[in-house]
């Protein structure tokens, strides 16, 4: 019980970097093929994946940082806060008409005080993040290397590990065998079942964005492919602002393509983007690792809960090696039963 509370604020990075170097491992094998040292392999590997995690999150974070303040710089200049009736209303349409009615619900009726707050509480909640995310920079510094950390071990004492571990289990070697098969075959499924979705989502987000006009379609498909890996808001973080941002030029510029655009992005990215996510990554999982879609919807869903972004792949491998306990469980009783 010690032990596990000592750990517990390290658990998230000794599991990541568990999974990590356990999907790792093949590319290990290959790279000592070469290199004998199994240190100075083990250590390329680790190198190799800080660099893939850390390299794309940093282009990412620069893409989005800049087109967050041109937004913003856009957004002050127009005064959007303050004149939003004055620019919808430019001309006396159906959208002028509904907007008006609705305000006519609202305790004020001024909608740029409502708008206005909105921004500042907006403005206010992403200070306060970024405050708090400075704030816990050394924390997350700390666990990256831990992650490292457990990553360059296992890679190094991999087959160790893995003898003692069949060796713990108090199961028969048929057992052992089937449940460490199960943990492979889920393992890999969940990952690569989530990366095949990645890439979709973000060759379906760039073929929108150039079919539409909007600039640049291949490399907003690379960075949704990297969103689409985040959970909770996944590639609609891109495809929503970059489809409000074409209203907002239809409306300034007074130019119904642009207007027209949004919508159709907003459509697109609702029923097409975003939604093959829910429906196409349970089954993909499932037919691989040959558990029930339901099954790897729910361990998803309660892996994020739980593990944050690991478990992603945690949360439907737990459920997969219950479900496996529970056939082992089966088997052996109904032998028992042969007998009583």
């Amino acid at each position: 019980m010690l032990a596990f509370y000592i750990t517990r604020p390290f658990l998230p990075s000794l599991l990541t970097g568990a999974i990590i170097a356990y999907l790792a491992y093949p590319l290990y094998k290959k790279t000592s093929a070469y290199i004998r040292n199994k240190s100075i392999a083990s250590f390329i590997i680790a190198v190799f994946v800080a660099l893939l995690l850390i390299v794309p999150v940093v282009v990412v974070l620069s893409i989005v940082s800049k087109e967050a303040y041109y937004t913003y710089t856009t957004l002050n200049q127009h005064n959007l806060g303050t004149n939003f009736l004055r620019i919808i209303c430019k001309n006396e349409g159906l959208l002028c008409k509904s907007v008006n009615s609705f305000v006519g619900f609202l305790p004020k009726s001024d909608l740029d005080y409502y708008i206005q707050a909105a921004i500042e509480k907006i403005t206010k909640f992403i200070i306060e993040d970024a405050s708090k995310l400075v704030a816990s920079l050394p924390s997350i510094l700390l666990n990256f290397f831990v992650m490292l950390f457990v990553i360059y071990y296992l890679l190094k004492d991999g087959d160790r590990i893995v003898a003692r571990i069949k060796n713990i289990l108090p199961l028969k070697e048929s057992h052992k065998q089937h449940v460490l098969e199960k943990f492979h075959n889920t393992t890999y499924a969940v990952f690569y079942g989530n990366i095949s979705v990645a890439i979709l989502q973000g060759i379906l987000g760039g073929i929108g964005f150039m079919f539409l006009g909007i600039p640049s379609p291949i490399l907003w498909g690379f960075v949704m492919i990297l969103f689409a890996l985040m959970p909770y808001f996944g590639t609609a973080i891109i495809w929503l602002p970059a489809a409000l941002n074409q209203i907002f030029i239809g409306y300034l510029q007074n130019d119904n393509v642009f207007f027209i655009r949004g919508v159709v992005l907003i459509a697109y990215g609702v029923l097409i983007i975003s939604n093959i996510d829910h429906f196409l990554k349970p089954k993909l999982i499932g037919m691989r690792a040959d558990i029930h879609p339901i099954l790897v919807l729910i361990g998803i869903l309660g892996g994020l809960s739980l593990f944050g972004l690991i478990g992603l792949v945690l949360g439907p491998v737990m459920l997969a090696l219950l479900m496996t306990f529970i056939d082992i469980y089966e088997e052996e009783k109904a032998e028992l039963d042969k007998y009583f």
